[in-house]
């Protein structure tokens, strides 16, 4: 075997470039990193940011990670959270997270973008092919990535739970995670060239949402500076509080209490609930209990339902960019909407809108049952994504707060047209073999996202002017093969769900 030293003289005759492992301190210790697909980026694979949460320590907020003293080679990403799919290296010690930097600017203060992935809280990573960093770190920012915990393991609730947690809380230690992560980065950034006092978090759809729940939150508070939400998934029904019943359904409690009875048998409320479902193997809860859970208001992370803290003008008052996809729906609606016929349609209306629901209906109209999918289609991308976000850019305006919306209109994947996160590898540069007006389109993708992240304003020389959304103009810039700006998008659909939803929560809210 030739030694380091013969290896090296070899590969330099042969004109190899040699590029030294990265070494950077971090507070709980050095690290290493490798080449990126770049050789001018470097990339810093499975850093612990939290202690793995098992054992005594499923479902509670993440813990410190243990401290090393040898240098930690960090040229493999770490296991995604436990998921129900077949992608390898799964694990409920999940909790680690991924840098990009350019190599040789350690003494620069760059600024920092968070990536937050999506996949309804069930499934997903933060080192998905398509989030490498490489392109966006070439552009001058320090990118991260980062894993969390997913499913039942990042959001059950139970009485048990929250009666030991000091703050009366259960739930939502998904977000709790990424906080962490962002407690991470705060505290080590400035190590691999990153400025902590400049921090922008985004993410798609649940990685919208979490954007959009970080900025809410108090607890996340000066841990970031700027926020893009794309496609965040705001669907009402994700909303519920701990204890009390609301619009979206019962006390999310209530999940964890049916739930531990389906997983430990009819004596699941007995004293010793919390130990006994914590010696479950993590095998069987990610099989026997349900993934999809709700968001909960618990008092602490969310002192208020987190549309009321928006409405209320009580979110962090930092530059937003929020934007939506024209064919969100396409990923979610059954080919067999509405049951297939008329009626049904419209009994299902009249179950989501009650009185409202013939309005809803008549709104949306159908006029055969060929129609009924794409009506599926187009409320869903309306209710659980357009009106929202329009929602949330009136609430950030009324705030004072910068805002930009924008709605990415380019067909990407055949009959899905403008899918849901479909903009992911215009955003990120990772599009494969792109045509040119492919290319030109991210190449704006990234220049507004990098020059937000620089600035709190996307606007950069060279590109069309993108005007901030206010609430009287209620503007916004196309993203396709020509950027332009527009107005008033899907504006009657919002009014009527404005309306609706607005008069359902009343319906549904305690008289003071």
């Amino acid at each position: 075997m030739p030694t380091p030293i013969l290896f090296s003289f070899l590969a330099l005759a042969m004109g190899v470039t040699i590029t030294s492992a990265a070494e950077v301190q971090t507070q709980l210790g050095p690290v290493s990193g490798t080449a990126s697909r770049d050789d001018s980026i470097e990339v810093f694979k499975g850093i612990p940011y939290a202690a793995p949460p098992i054992g005594d320590l499923r479902w509670r907020p993440p813990q410190p990670a243990a401290s090393w003293s040898n240098v930690r080679v960090c040229d493999q990403f770490g296991p995604r959270s436990l998921q129900r799919n077949d992608r390898p290296h799964q694990s409920e010690d999940c909790l680690y997270l991924n840098v990009w930097t350019k190599r040789g600017t350690r003494q620069s203060r760059r600024p920092v973008m968070v990536w937050i992935h999506g996949g309804g809280f069930t499934q997903g990573s933060g080192h998905k092919p398509g989030y490498d960093g490489t392109q966006l770190a070439k552009r001058g920012v320090v990118l991260v990535t980062i894993n969390y915990r997913l499913g039942a393991f990042g959001f059950m609730t139970h009485p048990a739970l929250s009666k030991e947690s000091p703050h009366g809380s259960s739930g939502n230690y998904a977000i709790l995670d990424q906080i962490a992560a962002l407690e991470w980065v705060r505290d080590n950034i400035k190590n691999f060239g990153g400025d902590p006092d400049n921090v922008t978090i985004f993410g798609e759809s649940a990685g919208g949402t979490s954007v959009y729940l970080l900025t809410a939150s108090p607890l996340s508070k000066g841990l970031f500076h700027r926020a893009i939400m794309q496609s965040p998934w705001l669907d009402p029904v994700i909303f519920r509080d701990l204890k009390q019943g609301n619009e979206n359904g019962p006390p999310a409690e209530f999940d964890g209490e049916e739930q531990a009875r389906k997983l430990l048998g009819l004596d699941a409320g007995n004293e010793d609930v919390l130990s006994r479902l914590r010696a479950v193997s993590a095998t069987d809860v990610l099989a026997k209990m349900k993934q999809r859970w709700p968001v909960a208001t618990d008092g602490w992370i969310f002192p208020k339902d987190p549309h009321q803290i928006y409405s209320d003008g009580d979110q962090h008052d930092i530059p937003v960019i929020i934007g939506t996809n024209r064919d969100e729906g396409t990923m979610f609606a059954p080919r067999q909407a509405f049951g297939g016929t008329l009626d049904a349609y419209r009994q299902v209306m009249l179950e989501r809108f009650g009185e409202d629901g013939e309005q809803v209906a008549d709104f949306y109209e159908p006029r055969s049952k060929e129609d009924l999918w794409k009506v599926a289609v187009q409320q869903i991308s309306d209710t659980w994504f357009i009106q929202p976000a329009r929602q949330c850019a009136r609430a950030m305006h009324q705030r004072g707060t910068d805002v930009w919306m924008y709605h990415f209109t380019k067909p990407v994947w055949g009959w899905m047209g403008a899918a849901h996160a479909a903009e992911i590898g215009y955003v990120f540069g990772n599009l494969e073999e792109p045509k040119p007006d492919d290319a030109a389109l991210s190449d704006s993708f990234m220049d507004y996202w990098v020059q937000f992240a620089e600035t709190g304003n996307p606007n950069v020389d060279g590109k069309p002017v993108w005007p901030p959304f206010t609430v009287s103009e209620d503007r916004h810039l196309v993203m396709d093969k020509k950027l332009m700006v527009e107005t008033q998008l899907r504006r009657d659909a919002c009014d009527l769900l404005d309306r609706v939803l607005r008069k359902r929560q009343q319906l549904f809210t305690p008289a003071k």
